[in-house]
């Protein structure tokens, strides 16, 4: 399993009781969370906000990629590596028929969304064992890091791209 697919099994996996526990029942609708190199119908390049994918409880969107990757070699002999990945998620969401009379619903949702997703990255920081596919994978510390707005008001989109960074420690080198 790579470090995109664990960052999505990990917000997925974890979203319906995330958002009760982070106190935001009205926004438990799992958004759309998907590996930017994926290339389902509707999944890939484009994606229509305004249509819910089948099989998807909202038609709200969370892209994962990764930004980079640094290996660091602590010691003198060289006999492990550090491993430290810079991801990023953009999560975005419409002002669309499901304000049912909220003006800022769009606001609302994507605040939602964003405390949901910081709540699963800080409840799970010290690391978690994510199985997928009869593969495990585990990684010893993730951050959040600094988050921008991204909105484009002429398609009524909201959105935030946050940077994560994931880090294994002290990996033996054979």
């Amino acid at each position: 399993m790579d470090e995109v697919t664990y960052l999505v099994q990990l917000l997925k996996q974890n979203w319906a009781s995330a958002s009760l526990a982070a106190g935001l029942p009205n926004h438990q609708g799992t958004p759309t969370i998907i590996d930017i190199r994926n290339l389902d119908k509707n999944k890939g390049r484009r994606y229509d906000l305004s249509q819910k994918v089948e099989g998807e409880s909202s038609s709200d969107l969370i892209i994962v990629f990764e930004d980079g990757q640094d290996i660091e070699y602590p010691t003198i002999s060289l006999d492990v590596r550090n491993e430290t990945y810079n991801m990023t998620l953009h999560i975005r969401c419409i002002q669309d028929e499901r304000q049912q009379g909220f003006e800022n619903f769009g606001r609302d949702r994507l605040n939602s969304l964003y405390r949901i997703t910081r709540y699963i990255i800080e409840s799970n920081r010290k690391g978690s064992t994510i199985t997928h596919n009869d593969e495990s994978k585990r990684f010893d510390l993730i951050t959040f890091g600094t988050r921008s707005e991204s909105n484009d008001r002429n398609k009524r989109l909201f959105g935030y791209k946050i940077n994560l960074t994931m880090k294994k420690f002290a990996i033996s080198i054979p």
